[in-house]
Order: C-alpha cells, then sequence, then structure tokens
C-alpha cells in the first residue's frame, strides 16, 4: 500500500478522483487515516466526509483532534450529523461532546434520535474520570434460562452494534449482572444445551462511580478484554473494553510522572499546551521547593564557622547532596511505583523499613570505601580524616535517604493523599537539609 500525504489526498480531492480517494480510505487503517487527515484544511476535511461512507467516517470522528472535530461540526449540516450519529458507539459520541463548546453539543444532540440523547445525557451525567464516564453501553445480554441457540440468535441481534463479543454478560430479568460466557464456550457448546450450564459466576465488575483506574487493574489483574460496569444495585449498565483501559493507563502514567516531576497535572499534551497553562502548572511546586530551600541555607549559614576554618569542607557538599538525592529518589520511584500497581501499601511498612535498611547497608558499604580511597588517593591535600568523615556521611544518608524515599510516600498514602503528587516534589529539600545537617554534626565532633 503506497503511503499518500496530506497534499496528495488535497490534489486528488481537488481533482474529483473520488473513487481513488474511496479505494485509499478502504486500505488506510482508520488510525493512520486519522493521522492523515488531521494535518489537512478544515474544509478539506469536511468535503472528505461528504465521500466517506457513513460508518468509515463515524468511526474516523472518533480518532480526530478536539480542535478538527469543533470546525467539523461547525461545518457539517444537521442531516449529515444524523447520518454519522446513526454509526457511532454511544461512548464515543459521549467522548467527543466531551471536547466541544455548548453551542455545538446542542447542535449535535438536536440530531440524535430521543433515545440517543437519554444515553448521551445518562453517560455525561458521570463523574469525569469515573468508570461511568468511560464505559460503552453497547454490550450483549443474555438471559439465564436460554439455550445455547436462543444465545446465538441473540447475539447475531445484538453483536452487530455491540463494542465487543468477546464476553456476553448474563443477566435476571431485571437486569442483575449474574456472570458471564465467553463467546467461544458458546459456539463449541450443543444448540440444546443450556447458558446456565456455561455461566462463570465468579464475575470480576466496576462500578460506575468507581475511578478509572480500578478498571485498568482489574482488566490487568484478571487478563480479560472487557470488564462490566453495574450500579450500586448490580444492575449491568455498560462494559469498559481493553482500548478503553488503554487510554486510562496512559493518563495515569502522564500523570504520575508529571506529579513526580513536581508539575500539575496537564490536561493536554505538552504539544498541545500554551505557554501560560505550562506556566500554571509549574510554578507553584518551584516556589514551594525554592521556599523550603531556605532550610538548607540556614543550615550551612549555622555552620560557617566550621567552613571558615576547615574550607575543605565545603567541596562535598554538592557531591554529599546529590548523593542522598539520588537514593532518596531511587527508592521513592520503587515505592511509589508498587504503590500505583497495588504491590504494597501501608500494611508493608515494616517490611519495607526492613529492606531499605539492608539495601542502604550494602549500597552504603561499597561507597563507603570508594569514596575513602578516592579523596585519600587522588585528593592528598584533604587528608585522610576528611576523607572519612566524608565518607561516614555518605553511610549514614544513603541509610536516611532510602528510608526517607522509601516510607514518605507510605506516610502520603496514610494521610489519603497522592504518594507522587506529595511524596515526590519534598524528598529532595528533606534529605538535602538532612545530609547537611549529619555531615556537619559529623564534622564538628571530628575535626
Amino acid at each position: 500500500m503506497k503511503d499518500y500525504t496530506p497534499q496528495e489526498l488535497s490534489q486528488l480531492l481537488q481533482t474529483r478522483q473520488f473513487r481513488t480517494l474511496r479505494e485509499i480510505f478502504e486500505e488506510y487503517n482508520i488510525v493512520d487515516l486519522a493521522a492523515l487527515v488531521d494535518r489537512m484544511p478544515v474544509d478539506e476535511i469536511t468535503a472528505l466526509f461528504k465521500i466517506l461512507p457513513k460508518d468509515k467516517g463515524a468511526e474516523l470522528l472518533s480518532y480526530l483532534d478536539p480542535d478538527i472535530l469543533e470546525d467539523l461540526t461547525n461545518n457539517f449540516t444537521v442531516a449529515q450529523i444524523g447520518g454519522l450519529l446513526e454509526h457511532l458507539f454511544i461512548d464515543d459520541l459521549s467522548d467527543i461532546l466531551s471536547e466541544l463548546p455548548d453551542e455545538l453539543v446542542k447542535k449535535v444532540l438536536s440530531s440524535a434520535t430521543p433515545e440517543q440523547r437519554s444515553d448521551i445525557n445518562a453517560l455525561l451525567s458521570y463523574k469525569e474520570n469515573s468508570c461511568g464516564s468511560i464505559m460503552s453501553i453497547d454490550v450483549v445480554t443474555l438471559n439465564v434460562g436460554d439455550s445455547v441457540k436462543e444465545a446465538m440468535a441473540a447475539i447475531k441481534k445484538q453483536g452487530k452494534m455491540a463494542e465487543t463479543i468477546n464476553w456476553c454478560y448474563i443477566v435476571e430479568p431485571k437486569g442483575k449482572l449474574i456472570g458471564y460466557v465467553s463467546l467461544k464456550d458458546i459456539l463449541f457448546a450443543k444448540d440444546d444445551a443450556m447458558i446456565e450450564e456455561l455461566i462463570d459466576y465468579d464475575v470480576p465488575h466496576v462500578k460506575t462511580e468507581d475511578d478509572q483506574e480500578k478498571a485498568a487493574k482489574l482488566i490487568s489483574k484478571y487478563d480479560i478484554t472487557a470488564i462490566p460496569v453495574t450500579d450500586l444495585e448490580g444492575i449491568l449498565l455498560g462494559i469498559i473494553t481493553v482500548d478503553d483501559v488503554l487510554d486510562v493507563v496512559t493518563e495515569e502514567a502522564t500523570e504520575d510522572i508529571q506529579k513526580m516531576a513536581a508539575i500539575i497535572p496537564l490536561e493536554d499534551s505538552y504539544v498541545e499546551t500554551g505557554i501560560f497553562p505550562m506556566f500554571k502548572s509549574r510554578i507553584t511546586w518551584l516556589l514551594v521547593l525554592m521556599i523550603s530551600a531556605t532550610f538548607t541555607g540556614s543550615i550551612i549559614n549555622a555552620n560557617n564557622h566550621l567552613l571558615v576554618h576547615i574550607t575543605s569542607l565545603a567541596i562535598f557538599i554538592p557531591m554529599l547532596m546529590d548523593t542522598a538525592g539520588n537514593a532518596g529518589s531511587q527508592s521513592s520511584t520503587m515505592v511509589i511505583r508498587g504503590i500505583v500497581v497495588d504491590d504494597m501499601g501501608v500494611k508493608d511498612f515494616v517490611k519495607i523499613l526492613w529492606k531499605e535498611l539492608r539495601v542502604s547497608f550494602l549500597a552504603g558499604s561499597v561507597l563507603f570505601i570508594v569514596n575513602t580511597l578516592r579523596i585519600g588517593l587522588f585528593m592528598p591535600e584533604v587528608g585522610w580524616t576528611l576523607a572519612l568523615v566524608v565518607s561516614a556521611t555518605v553511610f549514614i544518608i544513603i541509610t536516611l535517604a532510602n528510608l526517607v524515599g522509601g516510607l514518605l510516600p507510605l506516610l502520603a498514602l496514610a494521610m489519603k493523599q497522592d504518594p507522587a503528587a506529595m511524596a515526590s516534589p519534598l524528598i529532595t529539600t528533606v534529605i538535602d537539609a538532612v545530609s547537611l545537617t549529619v555531615y556537619f554534626m559529623i564534622a564538628a565532633a571530628v575535626l
């Protein structure tokens, strides 16, 4: 298949080679097609949608840039929108509407059927980042009393507009979820067998109000491609599929990385975020950390008399602070990651404490030996006594840094705070202050 450029598509459009364009649309993967179309002028994209089959156009809408969607919706007629709505999954339509301004939302909803409007309003009513907000209501349901033959007929009837048919959910007459059956089991069962014989009653599920991250964790834990969503009474309302979960995992990972870097999480990607929102996301923690660094300056100032008499002490301050900071960051990164994937929690306090103490002893011992030899052999003017003071400080601060880095995230968790947001930015400041205090205490006692 030839790779086309936006300019080539524009040329085909301008020369009215519509058959060639339709052939290209059929050949291209929808995601690749969206990436190509995103780089074309909006007027030309609008014209392309007149050529595209309605089902392909509806699918393409789900992958276009939000700004493009807004301009397209402005350009589309009510009739065009109505034609596309017939082929859109309700959850995809809900996602599109969440990106549009109110006046355009009204325009789209005016083209929807009463049933579509009801479903859309229900999805939009759920809290952002909740399972309800990302679920699809297009799901195959079977009755507990169905035979396999009846189940196959139901799957054929419901499956065309269902998000997935790999899993069929068994419900009571009032809609309460009681279990699930895989399509594979149904296909290989006898026609006269009863669905009740195939049901797996141990069905992992989430509630509409649960955080979307819970759905991602359960899908990963049970190695499934979809998870049912129920209300508080257990009534099946929809499903969350693995493709939605991948988006959630990406969002959550990005958010955690930003928090660990002392950045308030951004709504959009780096490229799409403006200068002022980027500034606002960074400045708060920069101010907090700058002010908190006053403690470090105060410690140095309080021990100025030592630096005046033993100027060599100042040479090693950057190395000590960097080493301790790196150790603390290593420890905190491992613990925060463990918390995020549910490998550990507050209950593991003693286990983490004991592990960090042992790791600190090994790392501190190696650094003590290497640093003593480094200073003693390559900096003879400093002397072996100061070399031992610096190395002893390294040993102690490695231990303290690992403990602070490992336990501060647990403290944040115990306080019902986000470990990545609270612990990471503070760890370096705390460790710097502790490192300098230990350094000057040992120096004052020995030198």
